[in-house]
């Protein structure tokens, strides 16, 4: 057994976010000197539960295994819609075990990518489940800096009581950025509730449900009359559109 190649083997599962206990198993499967290795592990989030099956391979030439790519599979329940995707390893784009877990979940992903190049940018991804690639895989939808989707203001058009703290404020856009859906607090006609929000790059805008998932429109809850604090928040950045003479547009 290789001990250095199971090593890097180990570092990159952790760095893709994947528990201690499939790297133990990969341990135990190296032993055996299989030529291909598949690892299977569940996680599990609320009513969510993602299945991945690993993809190892041993060299022709060498006792040197190689992480190829892993299946994320949402589990409906119903084998016919379960939603599969594979995620390939390879340097600079390589999507960890949460990330996966989000967009085969049917969320946007905000990630540092990158280009043929070698050069960085960021994206939004979101899986494009009516679409297959050559390979029979779904694609990818990419959404660009220039595609104009601005996160914050999405969310300072909804009176949700996070973003009056700027530590929560963080919070919830990292959480919201790497793909999760996160509960805030909404309020309307001077009632509270807890509802749940993810990112929305393609409609830039948002998506908020209920706690059984049902979706609620947003026009129900979006601030019609924005006070000074709220406007000036959202002017923020905008010189230029300033300078043109430009409104910006409230529609969702």
């Amino acid at each position: 057994m290789n001990e250095n190649n199971l090593a890097f083997l180990k570092n990159t599962l952790e760095r893709l976010d994947f528990p201690v206990e499939v790297a133990n198993k990969l341990v135990k499967e190296v032993e055996t000197q299989k030529p291909e290795i598949r690892l299977a592990h569940e996680a599990n989030r609320g009513n969510e539960t993602v299945q991945y099956d690993l993809n190892f391979r041993k060299s022709d030439t060498s006792d040197m295994y190689f992480f190829n790519s892993y299946q994320a599979t949402l589990k409906t329940g119903d084998q016919a819609h379960d939603k599969t995707q594979e995620f390939r390893i390879r340097n600079g784009n390589n999507m960890g075990a949460d990330e996966a877990f989000n967009l085969v979940a049917g969320r946007a992903v905000n990630k540092s990518m990158v280009n043929g190049d070698g050069d960085a940018y960021q994206a939004w991804l979101k899986v494009d489940f009516s679409q297959k690639d050559n390979y029979g895989n779904h694609k990818m939808e990419q959404f660009h800096k220039r595609y104009g989707y601005n996160l914050e203001k999405a969310l300072d058009k909804f009176p949700i009581a996070e973003l009056s703290k700027p530590e929560e404020k963080t919070e919830l856009l990292a959480s919201l950025k790497a793909g999760n859906a996160a509960a805030v607090t909404i309020s309307k006609d001077g009632k509270e509730a807890l509802l749940f929000i993810e990112a929305n790059p393609r409609l830039r805008t948002i998506n908020i449900k209920d706690e059984k998932g049902v979706s609620i429109r947003r026009d129900e809850l979006e601030i019609k009359d924005k006070s000074h604090s709220q406007k000036a928040t959202e002017n923020i950045g905008l010189d230029q559109d300033k300078k043109s003479g430009k409104k910006q547009g409230l529609s969702i």
